[in-house]
């Protein structure tokens, strides 16, 4: 295939985030040039701008192996009403997080982060800061640069490059809970990258109201021989009790099993939403 040209890719940043960096990635590994690389501040506005941009990409974290499904994503997929808009490939960083200041530890009053790399440090954070203020901010790399523009007794969680694009020194290595900490990025877009024989689909269904909805979709999906990768829940935020369930299949829907299963689930499924097949890394 011919090398894909694209005017904007839309991620979550500032520069230094580890969803920028996953892009970075991801370009390298394929034959994909974009103009302008544009970080957006929030997992949201990242998503609105790939629908008003017709010739465009978006990087997205998807899940990390530590604290699981990246639920904001999850959430903002719900939003969209283009099904032109697909999942065309993933991507997966290991992920190290340093704690960044300007300040000596023992003056460190505040923590600022994305709140799951927050969770992931959060035995680092209880024995050396049980008294710190930890809070909630929209990428690791926002944190460090508010750390480095605003902030005083305060740090950052943050990867190791954003020590140096944000002037900030490296108080503490490596502070991450578990070892092989990975998060997997989606890569969406309008355009599919390469044409599929292999690989994963992404689905959102919800199931209509009665005793064993859910067991007959699974019960659908093993029929066919689809195995079930990955499978989460979100209320659906329409009604208490009624939730969408994410899934991530083996297989692509060009199969034939796919479109077989799939008849069946339109038939006994109150919602279904294909969010891309698309190539495994």
């Amino acid at each position: 295939m011919s090398e894909l040209l694209f005017e904007n890719i839309y991620y979550l940043g500032p520069d230094g985030s580890n969803t920028y960096n996953a892009m970075i990635k991801f370009l390298e590994k394929e034959s994909i040039s974009v103009k302008n690389k544009i970080p957006k501040r929030s997992i949201k506005e990242a998503l609105i701008s790939l629908e008003k941009d017709y010739s465009s990409i978006c990087v997205l974290p998807m899940e990390n192996s530590i604290e699981g499904i990246v639920r904001e994503t999850i959430d903002n997929f719900l939003r969209f009403n283009d099904n032109t808009i697909q999942v065309q490939g993933e991507i997966t960083l290991p992920i190290k997080h340093m704690l960044l200041s300007n300040c000596k530890k023992s003056e460190i009053k505040k923590i600022y982060s994305h709140p799951q790399a927050l969770a992931q440090c959060s035995k680092f954070l209880y024995e050396n800061f049980p008294d710190a203020e930890l809070k909630e901010v929209s990428s690791t790399s926002y944190a460090a640069q508010k750390v480095s523009m605003e902030e005083t007794n305060a740090a950052a969680i943050a990867n190791e490059s954003c020590s140096v694009l944000f002037g900030l020194n490296i108080v503490a290595h490596d502070i991450n809970d578990e070892q092989g900490n990975e998060t997997r990025f989606y890569i969406l877009s309008r355009t599919k990258f390469t044409e599929l024989k292999d690989g994963k689909t992404a689905i959102m269904v919800s199931t209509k109201n009665y005793s064993g909805a859910l067991c007959d979709v699974l019960k659908v999906l093993s029929n066919h021989n689809i195995n079930i990768t990955c499978i989460d829940s979100r209320p659906s935020r329409k009604k208490l009790g009624e939730y969408i369930f994410f899934m991530e299949l083996d297989g692509v829907m060009d199969d034939y099993n796919f479109r077989l299963a799939f008849e069946e689930l339109t038939v006994i499924a109150d919602f279904i939403k294909v969010l891309g097949s698309f190539k495994k890394y």
